[in-house]
């Protein structure tokens, strides 16, 4: 996906995409999380989302857990099909791409193998994401505590501007119960 149109006809994305602090996630891998079916069977298709790629790296943001896992990243290529108005993605698209990416994160600073859920995730929408467009998802993990991982996560555009920023608590698993 990386050589997807979409991706190598903007110089922001192909700076990011050769970042030597990379890591990209295979399409379908299962034993992190990705993609989920509302993902595979909804949105990566023409229209929707045309074009992505999922990789991590080492986080930036101030308040990242110190030591803690790799953020976790999406490049989006999203079309007119996530429209909730002419021109402008659904905010519930938004709030869909950050408790995916979110989950992630705290998956992979979780205790145990289980898959954490989530239990409660603030949105706030700062400005239209405008389609079609491309846009970077990024989430991080900022505390650990027992079974509860808190994290934070952006959408942002190719100048860095935050379009959605979220606050989540997720609850990791317990052995033997779903």
């Amino acid at each position: 996906m990386a050589d997807h149109p979409d991706f190598q006809a903007l110089p922001w994305t192909q700076r990011l995409l050769a970042s030597p602090n990379l890591t990209l996630i295979p399409e379908n891998n299962t034993e992190d999380m990705t993609p989920t079916a509302m993902f595979n069977t909804t949105l990566y298709r023409p229209g929707a989302i045309s074009a992505h790629i999922s990789f991590s790296r080492p986080s930036t943001a101030p308040d990242a857990l110190p030591g803690g896992a790799d953020e976790q990243c999406m490049l989006l290529s999203l079309g007119h099909a996530l429209d909730g108005k002419p021109g402008r993605a659904h905010g519930g698209f938004n709030s869909l791409v950050l408790d995916q990416l979110c989950g992630k994160a705290a998956h992979y600073s979780a205790p145990n193998a289980i898959p954490p859920a989530t239990a409660t995730l603030t949105v706030d929408y700062r400005a239209p994401v405008g389609t079609p467009c491309v846009v970077l998802a990024r989430a991080w993990v900022v505390e650990v505590s027992g079974r509860k991982i808190w994290v934070r996560g952006v959408i942002e555009d190719g100048e860095g501007v935050v379009l959605a920023s979220g606050r989540a608590l997720f609850i990791a698993g317990r052995e033997g119960v779903l």
